[in-house]
């Protein structure tokens, strides 16, 4: 298996390769059976899908879903992207990563938020790999800011007046795209012995991109496990079926020898009752967060990774499912390596009150 494999759907549907744009992101990645904690908890078998592995520029579940859209920035010929987000969000990491890469010029509009984490150390890495920050809730001088920024930071007067605009819904579609393929990545590695179709695949979201675009993948690579997406946030539930309908359609506007599968709702449940940080719940995260630390030397993340191996264990031990299962590991972006040292002094007025003095 390349590192890079071309696209599965390209190779069902070779028409696709002209009229869906794609750049290589994501490294095809390894499953792995955790053996040591099938014998703890004396039930199995239990496999990994490892997605923290994708890309050695920004691992985790953001290079499969950036694929598309970075094929879809490059053909539209802009340098630069206009994206929104929250202070601290690890999209705005990934954007900035890849957008790196490609020498492209990211300009973030961001908001506060409750829930960011590490906020800091995501600002010193976007300032640090080039992306330029913004604040939609900084006043009328950070908005003034922003809009001369997308109005007149153009460089080369041959590309777009604007900025490649990364709008939710079309990422979201896009992300979605991104796990057609790795449904269809699973279904060779099925195919090749490496594992045996899981009964039940494990999906931590807080969207429903990843879970949607798995359900529709799978229904076409003819895998015939049961979609397990375990919610991850307090918002409101991933809506998963209508954007893997929406997906579905759009592959079949792209090409009319795709022929929509029948999604159903069975095909998939939702499971929020570890998503709370309390109680009975996060006991049962926190202790299945440690079991595979030192049992598997694999870390997953308590409020992704652990919440599903929690859905996971609880499932087996009950015997809801007598296995295989797999754990979908695809955690919030990382950049391993980088130890940025920006002064607060480098960052616009709006963004120091996030940084303290080290």
């Amino acid at each position: 298996m390349s590192a890079y494999p071309t696209p599965e759907l390209f190779r069902h549907f070779p028409e696709l390769r002209e009229r869906l744009p794609w750049v290589p992101l994501a490294r095809a990645t390894p499953v792995e059976r955790l053996a040591r904690l099938e014998s703890f908890l004396q039930a199995g078998p239990i496999w990994v899908k490892r997605d923290d592995l994708t890309s050695p520029v920004c691992g985790g579940d953001k290079a499969r879903k950036l694929e598309f859209l970075f094929g879809d920035l490059l053909r539209h010929g802009s340098r630069r992207l206009l994206a929104f987000g929250a202070v601290g969000s690890s999209s705005g990491v990934a954007l900035t990563a890849f957008a790196n890469q490609f020498r492209l010029r990211p300009l973030l509009a961001l908001v506060r938020s409750a829930r960011a984490v590490d906020v800091q150390r995501t600002l010193e890495i976007e300032h640090e790999l080039g992306a330029e920050l913004h604040r939609l809730d900084g006043g009328p001088g950070a908005l003034w800011r922003l809009s001369r920024s997308v109005f007149a930071g153009r460089r080369d007067p041959e590309e777009p007046r604007l900025p490649y605009v990364v709008r939710p819904g079309r990422a979201a579609l896009y992300s979605a795209l991104g796990y057609v393929n790795a449904a269809y990545e699973l279904r060779r590695q099925i195919n090749c012995g490496i594992l045996p179709e899981p009964a039940r695949i494990y999906v931590p979201v807080r969207t429903g991109s990843i879970a949607a675009g798995l359900l529709l993948g799978c229904r076409l690579a003819h895998i015939r496990s049961r979609i397990v997406v375990v919610t991850c946030g307090d918002s409101q539930r991933p809506s998963v079926l209508p954007q893997a309908r929406r997906t579905s359609h759009h592959l079949h506007r792209k090409t009319r020898r795709f022929i929509e599968p029948a999604l159903r709702r069975e095909d998939f449940e939702l499971r929020g009752e570890y998503a709370g940080s309390r109680g009975d719940a996060a006991a049962a995260v926190h202790q299945m967060t440690g079991l595979v630390r030192d049992l598997e030397s694999l870390s997953v993340d308590p409020m992704y990774g652990g919440r599903a191996m929690a859905a996971l264990a609880h499932d087996l031990r009950s015997q809801q499912s007598a296995g295989p299962a797999l754990l979908w590991h695809a955690p919030q972006p990382h950049i391993a390596n980088r130890r940025p040292r920006v002064t607060r002094e480098e960052l616009p007025r709006e963004f120091r009150e996030f940084f303290v003095a080290r």
